[in-house]
């Protein structure tokens, strides 16, 4: 079992970042609450539509999605954590190279929950502008 949710863990990631949408689609449970933790622009409570947006927001801002590398990865019972090192070039031409720290809680082979803990300022400067632009 806990194996298997770190192959979850994985392809959810790797799907996000590569903004393989009918996978992560796949990957998460309908009823999926997101927490991006911390009081910036990017911070707060999402469901399935906002995580699925996300994943096509991704394509649109860099050039080649959004790699994870990951650092380590721990598993306990429904509980992945995954410590990773993220890794984009935008259509600008500049870099976005985040630390995160994900808390996945999954059920039946689907992501129902995550926490993700990022470098928030990092986030707000580089990201929160081309989400905005992206979105619009």
């Amino acid at each position: 079992m806990n194996q298997a949710n770190k192959d979850t863990a994985k392809k959810f990631l790797d799907a996000l970042g590569a903004s393989e949408i009918e996978t992560v689609k796949g990957l998460i449970a309908d009823d999926i609450v997101a927490v991006c933790t911390g009081t910036s622009l990017l911070s707060g409570t999402r469901g399935h539509a906002e995580i699925v947006g996300a994943g096509d927001i991704f394509k649109k801002i860099t050039k080649s999605g959004l790699r994870f590398e990951i650092l380590s990865m721990t598993a306990e019972d429904d509980r992945v954590s995954v410590e990773a090192q993220g890794h984009a070039e935008l259509v600008s031409g500049a870099r976005y190279d985040n630390q995160y720290h994900f808390l996945f809680f999954i059920r039946d082979g689907r992501v129902f929950k995550m926490k993700e803990y990022i470098d928030t300022k990092l986030a707000d400067a580089v990201l929160a502008p081309l989400f905005a632009s992206a979105a619009a």
